[in-house]
């Protein structure tokens, strides 16, 4: 069977995941956040990091014992030994990023139609055609080409930094929030939107050179990069729009800089949203591709997923079949709390990766680990229980509706197993 090629080194595997975080989140969700958060934005997006970057060290290290493509697939069911607990995350990841792919697409297809007059829907569906394109050319091409739009959206942040800065006064560092610290922490898991994406550092695992030293030093970095700049953004950006101004806003950065600059710099800021928004397309559509390709690899859903272009060595069928999804959710045009139901799949999957970490620290203290988590009691990893608490208390900060959506959808990923999947399952073992 042929298998993917290893394309990828240090700064690519960086830039990728890079390009996931630093996307959409900052450019489109900052300013809902500063409406729950008030001037405490900074506070939420601490939280949030915080919770990132436990998560992220027990991502590294998993992804350094076990560098393949199914990642928290693998992971669950080498710490629990239930495929169908370990398939119900992998649909679960897999629907809450296609529902945040159809979303940032949906965001994109705004910024494009403002500046064409096309239709909103029609763009963000000419910006998945493209990407899939792009992402069956090969995940070289389509990395370089992420890179790219990464640097643009970052050099928007940038520049919002620089002529910012001296904008910032003390009453943005204040404890305060309109609902409290409640408030603060509702908003911390909705601004948690704006650092997905080094979740997917596994689903890379197979196309990165040296996996097991690459991918935990790419997500390290790039956690860090990211954390820096979304505190300094937070504090400017109330410091220059007052947070309920902001909150009212479906362009924050575009009005941050209208108002240091002008009309001008807002609608360059504008173009700077359409490479964020399209670097985090085209982020979540190689890391749910190769999700669905690792699926595949393990038995849990159809070999046809799996398939690898002879030329390209691209997973096409896994590739193709995700912008199908996307496209189905983009068409309606209106996807409402997306952020906070793609939050809570994460959450719910991060509290389950840490846990796994925990586990598999005991059950599996004989596996090489070419990186380990700092801090620990024993084997006992002190960082993924803190990130598994955190992000246990984020989950009980979700409305009810949202809650029980998230429920849902991991429970039909169970139910979808259990029809087909342990089928499968014995077809398998009987061969």
């Amino acid at each position: 069977m042929l298998r993917l090629k290893r394309d990828v080194g240090l700064f690519g595997a960086t830039m990728y995941i890079l390009g996931v975080i630093v996307g959409a989140g900052i450019y489109v969700i900052l300013g809902k956040g500063a409406g729950l958060a008030g001037n405490s934005l900074w506070l939420s997006f601490l939280i949030a990091a915080i919770i990132a970057a436990c998560t992220g060290l027990s991502y590294a290290e998993l992804s350094s014992s076990f560098p393949y493509d199914s990642a928290e697939y693998l992971y669950t069911q080498k710490a629990f030994g239930d495929r169908r607990f370990s398939f119900g995350i992998g649909w679960l990841k897999l629907v809450t990023h296609i529902i945040g792919m159809s979303a940032v697409s949906l965001g994109f297809g705004g910024y494009l139609s403002l500046i064409t007059g096309w239709n909103f829907i029609f763009c963000a569906l000419l910006l998945v055609i493209f990407l899939t394109l792009l992402n069956l050319i090969g995940v070289k091409q389509a990395i370089k080409f992420d890179i790219a739009m990464v640097m643009v959206a970052m050099v928007g942040l940038l520049l919002l930094i620089w002529f910012g800065a001296g904008s910032l006064h003390s009453s943005s560092f204040y404890f305060e929030s309109p609902t409290g610290f409640s408030g603060i922490m509702t908003a911390a898991a909705l601004v948690f939107f704006a650092f997905l994406g080094f979740e997917n550092v596994g689903n890379l695992s197979e196309e990165v050179r040296n996996p097991k030293k690459t991918l935990p030093k790419a997500l390290i970095i790039s956690v860090i990069i990211s954390t820096v700049l979304y505190l300094v953004v937070a504090l400017i950006a109330v410091s220059v729009v007052p947070w309920n101004v902001l909150a009212e806003s479906n362009s924050p950065l575009s009005d941050i800089m209208t108002g240091l600059l002008g009309t001008k710099a807002g609608i360059f800021m504008a173009v700077m949203a359409l490479a964020a928004t399209g670097s985090t397309v085209l982020g979540l559509m190689i890391g749910t591709s190769r999700m669905l390709y690792g699926m595949a690899e393990q038995n849990s859903i159809p070999k046809i997923f799996a398939k690898v272009s002879k030329k390209r060595r691209a997973p096409y069928v896994a590739i193709i079949s995700t912008a199908i999804l996307c496209a189905i959710f983009i068409i309606p045009g209106d996807i409402t709390s997306v952020a906070f139901v793609t939050d809570f799949g994460a959450l719910f999957l991060f509290l389950v990766v840490n846990l796994c970490l925990i586990v598999l620290r005991y059950s599996h203290h004989h596996v090489p680990r070419a990186w380990k988590v700092p801090l620990n009691i024993g084997k006992f990893p002190v960082l993924p229980a803190i990130g598994l608490v955190s992000c246990a208390a984020l989950l009980f900060s979700f409305e009810k509706k949202t809650f029980f959506a998230g429920l849902l959808v991991f429970l039909v990923g169970l139910l979808i197993y259990t029809i087909f999947g342990d089928k499968r399952s014995k077809s398998n073992k009987g061969k």
